[in-house]
């Protein structure tokens, strides 16, 4: 189990280690020196200690903790636990929105995932730095106690959403006290799933079977579910996007939230927005896939206007005259998508353009 949860971390994610201490210094300059090298990371050291070096120093947590709280997806911390908890007490919004906290004391003895143990990931980067460092992590989340897997852990594993995130405390609590959980998918499986396939403590449904499941992965959620079940959703709605020069990012994400909407779909579903390279540069699409915590991509010309005649795409004169191809959000959609289909066509609304393609896999 740890070292499928190690195996499954983000190694591109931003991570930011602080201390207190010249001892502390030396164990994040420990754990930094191990870590992939995809890992963004960076080094924050309080004033007094005297050999700075690269690192960023501060003169007070409550300086830094709020702004790197936004920054970072992995905050580990090097002094006492109660300092940490009195310096995020006030910043924690839910556990799908706040970064993983780890703790460590100034030797590197322990290892405590403070926050996000799951969906985060903090209890899978505390094997990872015990692996590291040799530091023991001190894991309290009671399903790994006892040896399970939680849902919410499995969708950290692939990239997926949980939905609605209060539902969690009671199937995970289903699944310490009956040591099954009933799971049923609206979309193909692939190798990559083969793990939690073959956990013993699920059991996988067949269509006729849905209405018993206490997990379902589906990116279009129903409201009516019951609170002893749970949606993970896979990102697998891409966004094609085109615009004026200039349009707001709340009117962009207006014209998206519409168009899943009207899919009946989860905006957790969003794997990214696609567009035009002319479009790189696009304030309000940059901050539209900043607020949806959504990559944000574009393609040449000549790419998209492949699509459009591979595909007979809806065809637009204007954008055909203006910049040559003709059209952006539908064959932007299909490119972002890889393998999938277009299932919303061209929307139109105060000068946006909305596609959404499916991908046909988890």
């Amino acid at each position: 189990m740890k070292s499928d949860m190690v195996e499954n971390l983000d190694l591109k994610s931003n991570v930011t280690l602080i201390s207190l201490t010249d001892r502390g210094l030396d164990t994040i300059l420990r754990i930094g020196e191990g870590l992939p090298k995809t890992v963004v990371r960076r080094f924050y050291i309080h004033e007094k200690v005297v050999e700075q070096g690269n690192n960023q120093p501060f003169s007070r947590l409550s300086d830094i903790v709020p702004s790197l709280w936004q920054e970072s997806s992995v905050l580990i911390f090097v002094m006492a636990t109660g300092i940490v908890v009195r310096q995020i007490a006030s910043l924690i919004e839910g556990k799908d929105q706040d970064p993983a906290v780890l703790v460590l004391d100034e030797n590197g003895k322990f290892v405590i995932p403070l926050l996000s143990g799951h969906l985060g990931g903090a209890n899978a980067w505390a094997n990872l730095i015990s692996d590291l460092i040799g530091a023991v992590p001190v894991i309290t989340t009671a399903t790994d106690v006892r040896g399970m897997t939680a849902p919410d852990e499995y969708a950290r594993r692939y990239g997926w959403k949980v939905e609605p995130v209060h539902h969690l405390p009671k199937v995970n609590r289903l699944l310490l006290e009956q040591r099954l959980l009933k799971v049923w998918a609206n979309h193909p499986w692939q190798p990559e799933h083969k793990t939690w396939l073959s956990d013993p403590h699920y059991r996988f449904l067949s269509e006729n079977e849905k209405d018993q499941a206490n997990v379902i992965i589906d990116a279009f959620p129903k409201s009516n579910l019951k609170s002893d079940c749970l949606y993970l959703i896979p990102p697998i709605l891409s966004i094609g996007v085109g615009c004026r020069r200039g349009v707001a990012r709340e009117v962009i994400l207006d014209r998206i939230t519409s168009a899943v909407e009207q899919l009946g779909a989860s905006l957790k579903a969003i794997s990214g927005i696609y567009s035009i390279d002319l479009k790189s540069d696009e304030v309000g699409l940059i901050e539209a896939a900043k607020s949806l915590r959504v990559p944000f991509q574009t393609f040449p010309a000549d790419e998209l206007q492949s699509v459009n005649l591979e595909e007979q795409l809806n065809r637009s004169n204007f954008v055909s005259e203006k910049i040559g191809v003709d059209g952006v959000c539908e064959a932007a959609s299909l490119l972002g998508a890889k393998r999938g289909r277009l299932v919303l066509p061209k929307t139109k609304g105060q000068g946006v353009t909305v596609a959404i393609s499916l991908e046909n896999y988890l």
